[in-house]
């Protein structure tokens, strides 16, 4: 982040990605991921960005470290019957209403083969758009694996 400024009252974040070059953003669009994400416990305020606007992907751009930034798909995409049971107490958490939560994989994709890109669905962001508020879960389910294929395989 290189510094703040206002717009019609409305505080604006000034940050210079290596992916994104450097972007203005309203301070409304901060997410805040309680405890971090797996590996990254001290990166907390992210925004989500979606290049172009009706792509599948998201990236989870952080505030706090501009050089980190995850892919992240809605798992339903591909796998229409991901519905993990969420932990009790996440919707108090994340001050969430019935049906305001919505879940993200994080994706990896091998260099040079995107064709085999996973999804993370054990450890998916639960997020509620309204409270700008998330938490990476981490579930113990043998229906869902770390590395959900995106893509079928051909054959």
């Amino acid at each position: 982040m290189t510094g703040s400024g206002q717009d019609k009252g409305a505080t604006v974040l000034r940050i210079k990605s290596p992916r994104f070059g450097e972007m203005e953003l309203p301070e409304e669009s901060v997410i805040t991921v309680l405890g971090g994400i797996i590996g990254f416990p001290a990166l907390v305020r992210y925004v989500l960005i979606q290049r172009p606007s009706d792509a599948p992907f998201y990236w989870l751009q952080s505030l706090d470290d501009p050089s980190m930034a995850l892919v992240l798909v809605n798992p339903a995409l591909f796998k229409t019957d991901y519905d993990p049971p969420l932990p009790e107490g996440l919707r108090d958490e994340l001050r969430a209403g019935p049906g305001e939560i919505s879940l993200f994989a994080i994706v990896t994709i091998p260099a040079g083969r995107p064709q085999d890109m996973t999804a993370n669905l054990l450890g998916p962001l639960a997020l509620n758009p309204s409270s700008r508020l998330a938490r990476q879960l981490v579930l113990d389910d043998r229906h869902y694996t770390h590395r959900q294929p995106i893509i079928p395989a051909e054959g």
